[in-house]
């Protein structure tokens, strides 16, 4: 199973390169973090939990994403390294413990997405600055190469352009065509 990680801080273009990778064909996944704050606002409550729970609430949510790919390639909106990264900010797991889950749950491809100011913009999910999206992209990119990846930078460009850069770096035809 070729699992497939598009990353980067917020606002950066990851989602609407996965809609256009949906639309062709692909298995996607979704942003487990926007996902809860969407849940949460529709039930009345604040956007997110305190850091230690939210932390948890996307770790599950990611972990039953990984788990429940059936098609190969499969594209996710970050994923289980992030998911792990957060709780390891938080104080929730050690060392070990983080190095065992990331290499579990391992991704045969990350793209990171730069910050691109041009395109970025908060809504009803995305309450934060850019220069908060900009340190976002840095940390995920240092987390990923600390824990052996190396994020491949999508250029920006029209969305289309961008998700022809992936596929064509997965070594994927874009006939949308499903193992």
């Amino acid at each position: 199973m070729e699992r497939i990680v598009l990353t980067g801080g917020p606002g950066a273009g990851k989602t609407t390169a996965l809609e256009v990778l949906r639309s062709r064909g692909y298995a996607t996944g979704a942003d487990a973090a926007r996902s809860i704050i969407r849940e949460r606002k529709l039930a009345g409550l604040s956007p997110r939990p305190d850091a230690l729970t939210f932390a948890q609430q996307v770790f599950e949510k990611e972990l039953d994403a990984y788990r429940s790919a059936e098609s190969s390639p499969s594209f996710f909106e970050r994923g289980v390294v992030e998911a792990v990264g957060s709780l390891f900010g938080a104080g929730a797991l050690d060392d070990d413990r983080v190095n065992r889950l990331i290499s579990d749950y391992r991704y045969q491809a990350v793209f990171i997405f730069p910050p691109w100011e041009d395109i970025y913009c908060m809504d009803d999910e995305r309450d934060h600055t850019f220069d908060h999206a900009f340190r976002v992209y840095e940390s995920t990119l240092g987390f990923y190469r600390q824990h052996d990846y190396e994020p491949i930078e999508v250029p920006l460009g029209a969305v289309g352009d961008r998700v022809d850069f992936i596929l064509k770096h997965v070594g994927t035809p874009d006939d949308g065509a499903q193992q």
